[in-house]
């Protein structure tokens, strides 16, 4: 507000000096003494700003317009200027630039045109109301460049008084606020990322910002602090927890963090169901590479019953000293207000935020404001006329001062760069340069006006920011658990390096892709409704058996976890974690389980007998085979399921250590190997492994061995189970289907070729179609020529029209021909995907039709909106061309023919087009017919043509991955629709192997 007020007082000392000007002029034409105007009369400032008759500009207008360039170059935003009715009177270069018009197109609210179709309602309805009361407006809102790129701004303006109070204008500025908005929604994400990964705490723990809003708090936070469902955004900020003393001792503490020391406080904060407790608290800095703090760290310790005993004592004192401290910070605070407000009504211009100054021709210095002084450490006579620019800068750096000084003393227009500062005691910064030029009355280049911005901080958050995801990405790279983030579309924007193992797949490779170009057909199925679910903000779960890149047989537990924000789902994160251990083991308990169930319901007197049945089913066992043994590895009980199965009797194998059964060949090493896989079933509780193994005469069987280590109820290990499983015919079958994998590529390999030989064969069939059967055409029409001059005068009537007959006929026949042709090469001419401006090219199909009207009054109402696609620009020309033309063709029996070309975005389809008319249409029944070759639903001889034209456009839009139809009633027009897709082809799309293309009937 103190700098809209100075303006207005700027603005209101150049209109007395303007009035003052005129009435000057004005007395001295009418040779008057002295002659009466209203000073506070409201000036139009275009009025103000135009030159006398003499010519030259007077100084009022030259410095109101230095004001606003300067304000343009110091503040990097737009400035504009409204009358008291809301019409735009003042648009400076840099809003024409955020907008992306030209001056001439702001007027008559032309700027709306730009608004986001979503925000203009909103946006109308503000400013209608702000302009219609005369208040101030302070509004964000999104515009659409001419570029189609999509620009946040904010917008914030003031009216401006006379001195009874009536509004004469507003004054306001637009801000680019799109880098802001871009680099939230990326910390948004990598925000969410992180906190998957926070580690659990018996306290509360939780993350607060360093002005002490809350991002994350651990599941057991919520449970202390009984909240319910943890949302970041509807908790007060942390220090307003805290009742009476404690939101002081919160402040001053987190000050403290905020400044890079860790404090510890103790005081009273009741949960967020009322319960009073008291907590101990510790809050500490998370610093960056820099030592800077960037978030806080807060832990608090559940001390309610140990502070009730002081609570009563210390209560009051602390009460008063929170009231004394406080009312002392509100004092001191008001005061800097104060002091504050006033150095900024003083010194405005020369205490700018940032740098500002001005070099010659010479790049020497001629103007510097304070702010920029102090930072160099320089006094004003020290630079004024003595210090050139390069002085102050690197010497690498000074080939590209003057570059940009020529640059803009020839006229160019700059873009910001960046240098770095040099300053007096050698200290250095980045900054960054905004340069305009000065120019006098008759456009000499005067001076420049630089404005400089401290950008350290900056550089500083970018390198800090990529800091951070470099640390995120080592952290979640190194987590046992495969985590990845896909936006609406299912395309993948993060994975970790958890996919290498899992898909044999970089994760910087998976970025971009769709999750159908990841999984396996079957597997996609299964997961695609899961996905679709979580797109619609519903978490959900999936457990199932999968294989990883190495083919072994993992089971997975996956979740889809949606990210909303507002109520509206951006993309899932996904959390796949191995759980084929837990799951073994669930069985294999599970087993268990009932197998002891069953012994503990047979009474005591028959514990021999089920100890014989157990005994029998252990021998018997076919597939399987089970053993046992001590602690130190020696077997004790050898079943005959493990003779069978191994081939070794008990003689031979009992007191043995098992690790002969491993490594029969080197005892030593199979009994160092058993050992490794004792040790670890007697830590986990059994271990399992698969491996070939070989029996006592010398044959193999892939074995799947589980050890389980055998302990009673103390714990005590008193030996291990050995249960071991022939699954070689299941290994066989595994390497049965990797043989046929390869037959199947072998075969694919023999059909590609088989398609290049029949893609000859038509490009064969095209030559003789393209110069064969054009010679006998030749020839027919030749001679119907010669024979009409040869028979001119002996012909009759009946004879003319046969042989006019005969030479249509030929001449259509070549039209087939060529349309034949045509159809024939599109599908085998290689596509070129560019963006391509949709409105661009029907503009230039719909002015090649307008030269052929013939008088014929057509209305064409075509979108001025469409989009840009991504497509070949040449075939998609043939398509507006074709469905243009037949448009146009069709409503030649009207007297007023109106074509209507829009567009929509359809979520499954992509960008759909239509192209509707008034004409004669056709029975709906017979649509899907247009699009064949040689397919016509009128006479020839109502309507010309081939038939070739829609097969032609139908086979270009499926080229393009989209789709075309029609709808149509008889005498009441045709409306034709087609779609392609937003994201364009794909680059295995653009260029196809070509083949034949068959004929449609």
């Amino acid at each position: 507000m103190l700098q809209i007020e100075t303006l207005q007082a700027e603005n209101n000392h150049l209109r007395q000096i303007y009035a003052r000007q005129l009435a000057g002029e004005q007395a001295s034409r009418l040779g008057e003494g002295h002659v009466q105007l209203d000073a506070d009369l409201p000036l139009a400032l275009d009025s103000a700003l135009i030159p006398g008759q003499t010519g030259a500009m007077p100084a009022a207008q030259l410095e109101y317009r230095e004001l606003f360039a300067a304000l343009a170059s110091v503040f990097p935003m737009g400035v504009f200027r409204t009358d008291h009715t809301g019409v735009l009177t003042h648009v400076d270069p840099q809003l024409e630039q955020i907008f992306g018009l030209p001056k001439s197109a702001f007027p008559n609210f032309g700027w709306l045109d730009r608004v986001h179709p979503d925000d203009l309602e909103r946006v109308r309805q503000g400013w209608i109301q702000a302009i219609s009361r005369g208040e101030g407006i302070s509004v964000e809102f999104r515009i659409v460049r001419p570029d189609a790129d999509i620009t946040h701004v904010m917008v914030r303006n003031a009216p401006l008084r006379d001195a009874q109070g009536t509004v004469t204008s507003q004054l306001g500025f637009v801000q680019d606020i799109t880098a802001l908005r871009t680099l939230e929604a990326e910390a948004r994400i990598k925000d969410e990322l992180n906190r998957q990964i926070i580690a659990t705490s018996p306290d509360c723990t939780m993350v607060l910002d360093l002005d002490g809003r809350v991002i994350q708090m651990t599941a057991q936070g919520c449970r202390l602090m009984e909240i319910e469902r943890f949302d970041a955004a509807a908790l007060p900020t942390w220090t307003n927890w805290w009742l009476r003393d404690g939101e002081p001792l919160a402040a001053d503490a987190l000050h403290q963090a905020r400044e890079g020391r860790s404090a510890r406080f103790v005081a009273e904060c009741p949960t967020f169901k009322g319960t009073p407790k008291w907590w101990d608290t510790m809050i500490s800095p998370i610093r960056s590479s820099e030592g800077r703090a960037m978030m806080l760290l807060v832990v608090s310790r559940d001390i309610s019953e140990l502070q009730r005993q002081q609570t009563a004592i210390l209560e009051f004192n602390t009460e008063l000293e929170n009231r004394v401290r406080q009312r002392t910070d509100e004092l001191a605070e008001a005061k800097d207000r104060i002091t504050q407000a006033l150095r900024e009504a003083q010194e405005l211009y020369n205490e700018a935020p940032c740098g500002y100054h001005s070099v010659d021709a010479d790049g020497t210095f001629v103007l510097m404001n304070r702010t920029e002084l102090q930072w160099l450490g320089y006094r004003r006579d020290d630079v004024i006329g003595l210090l050139h620019f390069r002085d102050i800068i690197l010497p690498e750096q000074i080939p590209l001062a003057r570059q940009r000084l020529s640059r803009i003393i020839a006229g160019e227009k700059l873009e910001p760069a960046e240098f770095t500062i040099l300053r007096r005691n050698g200290q250095r910064f980045h900054g960054l340069l905004n340069t305009t030029a000065v120019y006098d009355e008759q456009g000499r280049f005067v001076r420049t006006n630089n404005t400089l911005v401290d950008i350290s901080e900056r550089k500083a958050a970018e390198e800090a920011l990529r800091e951070h995801q470099h640390f995120l990405r080592n952290i979640t790279d190194h987590v046992p658990v495969l985590i990845a983030y896909v936006d609406r579309s299912g395309r993948y924007r993060f994975a970790n390096a958890g996919h290498r193992q899992m898909y044999g797949i970089e994760p910087d490779q998976l970025i971009g892709k769709h999750m159908n170009e990841v999984f396996a057909t079957p597997v996609w199925q299964e997961i695609e409704p899961l996905l679709a679910a979580a797109l619609n903000g519903e978490a959900r779960q999936l457990e199932a058996w999968r294989r990883d890149a190495a083919g072994r047989a993992v089971f997975v537990q996956v979740h889809y976890r949606p990210d909303t924000v507002d109520g509206i789902t951006r993309g899932v994160f996904l959390q796949m974690v191995d759980i084929t251990e837990r799951k073994r083991i669930e069985e294999r308990i599970h087993d268990m389980n009932e197998e002891l169930e069953t012994r503990i319901r047979v009474r005591s007197a028959e514990l021999m007998a089920s100890e014989q049945r157990f005994r029998l089913m252990v021998d018997n066992l076919r597939d399987y085979s089970i053993f046992f043994m001590d602690t130190a590895g020696r077997i004790t009980d050898w079943t005959d399921s493990a003779q069978r199965m191994n081939g070794y009797n008990p003689v031979q194998m009992m007191g043995r250590h098992y690790g002969l059964l491993l490594n029969p060949n080197d005892p030593d090493a199979g009994i160092e190997e058993a050992r490794r896989m004792l040790r670890l079933a007697a830590s986990r509780g059994q271990h399992d492994m698969q491996t070939w193994q070989e029996r006592r005469d010398g044959s193999r069987y892939w074995s799947h061995s589980v050890l389980i280590a055998l302990r009673d109820n103390q714990g005590e290990l008193l030996g291990y189970a050995n249960v071991n499983r022939d699954m070689t015919d299941g290994k066989r079958l595994d390497d049965m289907m990797r043989n046929i994998n390869d037959e199947l590529e072998q075969r694919v390999v023999e059909r590609t070729e088989q398609l290049v030989a029949a893609n000859r064969d038509l490009e064969s069939f095209s030559y003789s179609v393209s110069h064969d059967l054009r010679a006998p055409l030749r020839h027919i029409s030749s001679f119907v020529s010669l024979l009409h001059e040869h028979m001119a005068d002996r012909i009759d009537e009946v004879g003319v029209r046969y042989l006019n007959t005969i030479g249509n006929s030929a001449r259509h026949m070549s039209q087939l021909i060529d349309g034949l042709l045509a159809f024939s090469r599109l599908g085998r001419a290689a596509m070129n995907p560019v963006p391509v401006d949709m409105n661009g090219l029907v503009a230039t199909v719909v002015n090649q039709i307008a030269h052929d009207t013939e008088g014929r009054v057509v209305d064409w109402l075509v979108a001025p909106d469409l989009p840009v696609v991504q497509g070949d620009a040449l075939l998609l020309r043939e398509v507006w061309t074709n469905l243009l033309g037949n448009a146009f063709k069709y409503t030649r029996p009207r007297e007023r023919a109106i074509i209507d070309v829009s567009w929509q975005i359809d979520p499954l389809l992509g960008y759909t087009f239509a192209v509707r008319d008034n004409g004669v249409g056709f029975d709906s029944k017979y649509s899907q017919k247009l699009f064949g070759v040689f397919q016509r639903l009128h006479r020839a001889t109502e309507f010309e043509g081939t038939g070739i034209g829609l097969a032609l456009t139908r086979r270009i839009v499926e080229r393009h991955g989209g789709t075309i139809w029609a709808e149509s009633r008889l005498g009441e027009g045709s409306v034709f629709h087609f779609s392609l897709p937003i994201e364009g082809l794909h680059p295995n799309e653009a260029n196809p192997l070509s083949m034949p293309v068959p004929l449609e009937p």
